[in-house]
């Protein structure tokens, strides 16, 4: 239960400090706030204090924001992370999709309103669970929000994951992807796994399949042919069933697709074809992990909440959600 006295505490982080005193300023009604103008401020700041939300700009001097929030979701991964960029380093915002599981990005110059809508939502959002680091966890952990602790801050294990993801029983992947090569490549994957899968070559299909099996918890979906349709469908898809934990594939990094695959879609991964096969084991098997525990503790869903999706092929997208799955809006709270 979290106390309605206490204020968030939220860090912001820029090399500039004429740009975290102004944050400062905007912010320190709402909530209790403390600034770093360096990377490694904000570390020794952090390992001294519990802090909810971390607010980082991209571009600072020794170390990126990236590769700050990178360290902050090992080291404190109960802490929501923001970024903000102002110039679309591909890779960096790549990294900080794969490394540092980013809650939002937000451009600079920011909007005032939209940095408020941001932190709120990131603040109540740290107070739900995050995966746990054993499968006696995975069991025990209770559906409501519990009290941060030390423990929970303590940094996860891959391996250790890795290990969980053996024992979470039958679940099956959804694979959306037009290449021939890859979807031998995936159904080989999931053969040699005793994973089920689902393979699907349009939205239509992708969409039907998720609706009729329950049992699906990986959706693994391409981004080559049509970027924008495949955006809205990940969208649709994470309103509809939140609990499913979605892997985009590309033949080529985009930067604004990377920041759309966040902020509307809170993918898990954004990984480039061909699959490293190492890599993406590593990604499947912890992506089943994380829906393991949504599904369980549908509370721990709000700290993967995504905005609303916008544009014009949203209309035909929505009715075949509406058709197969009901309206995505009503699915969560």
């Amino acid at each position: 239960m979290s106390d309605l006295n206490r204020k968030y505490r939220v860090l912001f982080v820029d090399d500039e400090p004429r740009v975290t005193s102004a944050l400062k300023a905007i912010f320190r009604r709402e909530y209790s706030v403390s600034i770093a103008n360096s990377g490694a401020d904000a570390l020794k700041l952090m390992d001294e204090n519990q802090f909810d939300v971390i607010v980082s700009d991209q571009r600072m001097p020794k170390m990126l924001g990236n590769q700050l929030l990178a360290q902050v979701s090992k080291r404190y991964p109960q802490t929501m992370r923001i970024l903000l960029t102002g110039f679309m380093d591909k890779q960096a915002i790549v990294d900080s999709i794969n490394e540092g599981e980013v809650y939002r990005f937000i451009n600079k110059p920011w909007r005032n309103d939209e940095m408020r809508e941001v932190i709120a939502e990131a603040a109540l959002a740290s107070e739900i669970p995050v995966i746990p680091n054993t499968a006696s966890e995975i069991d025990d952990t209770p559906v409501q929000a519990t009290a941060k602790t030390e423990a929970q801050n303590q940094p996860s294990s891959p391996q250790t994951e890795a290990n969980i993801a053996q024992n979470l029983g039958d679940h099956a992947l959804l694979m959306m992807e037009q290449a021939k090569d890859i979807r031998h490549q995936i159904r080989k994957f999931c053969s040699d796994r005793s994973i089920m899968i689902y393979g699907t070559q349009n939205i239509e299909q992708a969409v039907a399949a998720a609706a009729s099996r329950e049992n699906i918890g990986v959706a693994v979906i391409e981004l080559s042919k049509n970027t924008e349709t495949a955006l809205q469908t990940i969208n649709l898809l994470k309103q509809a069933r939140p609990e499913v934990i979605t892997i985009a594939l590309t033949e080529e990094y985009d930067a604004n697709t990377a920041v759309d695959l966040i902020n509307q879609g809170q993918v898990f991964k954004y990984l480039a074809k061909p699959i490293d096969l190492g890599g993406f084991e590593n990604a499947i098997q912890n992506a089943f992990v994380r829906h393991n525990f949504l599904k369980k503790h549908k509370a721990a869903q709000k700290r993967y909440k995504v905005e609303k999706t916008k544009g014009k092929v949203v209309a035909g997208i929505q009715e075949m959600f509406s058709r197969w799955i009901g309206s995505p809006n009503n699915a969560t709270t």
